[in-house]
């Protein structure tokens, strides 16, 4: 029988702050088959411990394709397009992140399993917000 390994590292856990990360690259998917999202992946360009580590933000959207005003996806993706709105049946594509440098505020994420908290072990940091576009 084969072994099985993890095969990555486990999410990193950042004090709760805010960073200067740049947006690596986006990922669109369904989670557990019935929530789509968007994925802004970042790489925190901090001096220190955490330069470099990997840590995320995912947004919910719509199964019909049509943001809304209200959304957290419009109001960020409105912030880093300079504070212009979108016209009608604009494709509001998460590529507009890409490469960009973004000042953003972490939170650590407190994973469940069956309604209970998981161990310290399981802690890990996401974004929590976009707050400026520093760059790009």
């Amino acid at each position: 029988m084969k072994d099985f390994i993890c095969s990555e590292d486990y999410k990193p856990l950042l004090p709760n702050g805010i960073y200067e990360a740049q947006c690596v690259n986006y990922d669109s998917k369904f989670i557990l088959g019935k929530t789509r999202k968007v994925f802004l992946n970042f790489k925190i360009l901090d001096s220190g411990v955490h330069n470099g580590k990997l840590i995320f933000q995912a947004f919910n959207m719509p199964y019909n394709g049509k943001i809304k005003m209200g959304s957290k996806y419009y109001k960020t993706w409105v912030m880093v397009n300079g504070w212009q709105k979108p016209s009608r049946n604009t494709k509001m594509l998460p590529r507009l992140f890409r490469n960009k440098i973004f000042k953003i505020r972490t939170w650590t994420a407190k994973p469940k399993h069956h309604g209970k908290d998981m161990p310290d072990d399981f802690l890990y940091s996401v974004v929590d917000e976009i707050l400026e576009v520093v760059a790009g």
